[in-house]
């Protein structure tokens, strides 16, 4: 088994609905005449013929030292902080990380279908994975790739999202506090699920409350008449305030959605129905639950939520299985703090082996001075 910390970050999307992007423009910019464009990035070098570069400013880089790179590759217009000499067309707005706000926000508004955000310190990816294998069987299902769930990565790729959908499933992470409130404010889901409160990125948030804080923005964001999915079995969760209908899953206690896990057989009986998660680790249960859950709010079938629950495959790093030889290896290396590689090792405990079972782990980054002591742990 192996854990290690990785981030990928989104830097660059194709615009997915062109038209309803120049209009988002004329919102913003009555009158302007926007030149054909093909996507949008804030990264000089993965500019393509027809981009819009926006040129981000943060305390360790400034995108305006790389306009000439952007143009040089063929970037079609480039927003601006500060005035500078190109022949590229430009247009200086106060704050471009607003801007880029500004623009997925209002590309959202014209999205007539619900989102749900997903959030939480370790399961998020694969739960909204998850989700979204479950729900394509019957839905058109526009989805965030990968892990990018950033506070640049989640409104970029609000622009790949298409007018004809029935569903918007976006991943909500965050590295430090109130950054949850800044993206719910720019993707504004209608349903919210947080998976657990950990101790990820924890040198930035100094304590779990802190933390728990910062995720339940998810749940205070949403309208009166959104849908909060409550997981009962996490203290810091099932304690939060919730101001609109709340839907609560468990594995231990009476919920709305009650699952019972058998460890003898590997099946998870969610009220009346059966879910056989032979093929997957025991941690496969609380999301299966959690998705199960959403999947039966939005009206999906019984019998096509559990068949696909059962056919879903983990995304690489997360848990996979890998057979070479007479070897299993299995690969969760995508993210290392406290939690997440306890469930690595019980999953590593739970499975029958004849010869010897090798645990590899990797730093845990990004928790401050209590790294050593939870390696130690």
């Amino acid at each position: 088994m192996i854990k290690k910390q990785s981030k990928v970050i989104l830097v660059r999307v194709n615009i997915c609905n062109k038209l309803l992007f120049a209009d988002v423009i004329q919102r913003i910019f009555p009158g302007y005449d926007l030149p054909e464009i093909n996507g949008l990035t804030i990264d000089s070098r993965s500019v393509e013929q027809g981009d819009i570069f926006v040129a981000l400013k943060g305390n360790k880089f400034d995108g305006h030292q790389f306009i000439s790179q952007a143009e040089t590759s063929g970037a079609s217009l480039a927003f601006i902080e500060n005035p500078i000499e190109t022949s590229l067309s430009t247009m200086q707005v106060q704050s471009t990380k607003k801007l880029l706000y500004t623009l997925a926000r209002e590309y959202r508004n014209q999205l007539s279908y619900p989102f749900i955000g997903i959030t939480g310190s370790n399961g998020k990816t694969t739960t909204k994975d998850l989700l979204c294998h479950v729900l394509s069987a019957k839905m058109n299902v526009m989805h965030t790739e990968g892990n990018y769930n950033s506070t640049t990565g989640a409104p970029l790729s609000l622009l790949a999202f298409d007018t004809n959908a029935d569903i918007g499933v976006v991943e909500i992470g965050a590295s430090k506090p109130g950054e949850i409130e800044t993206i719910c404010k720019v993707v504004q889901p209608n349903m919210g699920l947080i998976t657990n409160i950990g101790e990820a990125h924890l040198a930035q948030f100094g304590s779990k409350n802190e933390i728990a804080k910062t995720k339940s923005a998810i749940f205070s964001c949403l309208p009166s008449s959104g849908t909060a999915f409550v997981n009962l079995d996490d203290p810091f969760i099932s304690i939060m305030n919730v101001s609109c209908p709340r839907i609560e899953y468990s594995l231990n206690k009476t919920a709305n959605y009650q699952g019972v896990w058998t460890e003898e057989t590997k099946r998870l009986q969610i009220n009346d129905a059966i879910v056989d998660l032979s093929s997957y680790p025991k941690s496969m249960s609380i999301n299966s639950l959690a998705v199960y859950s959403v999947a039966t709010e939005l009206g999906c079938n019984i019998a096509s939520i559990t068949s696909r629950l059962q056919s879903f495959q983990l995304p690489e790093g997360r848990g996979e299985m890998i057979q070479v030889n007479n070897f299993t290896i299995i690969n969760d290396s995508y993210n290392a703090n406290l939690d997440s590689a306890r469930i690595g090792i019980k999953n590593l405990v739970n499975i029958s082996c004849s010869g010897r079972k090798i645990t590899v782990i990797g730093d845990m980054l990004e928790l401050g001075d209590k790294e050593e002591d939870h390696h130690q742990q």
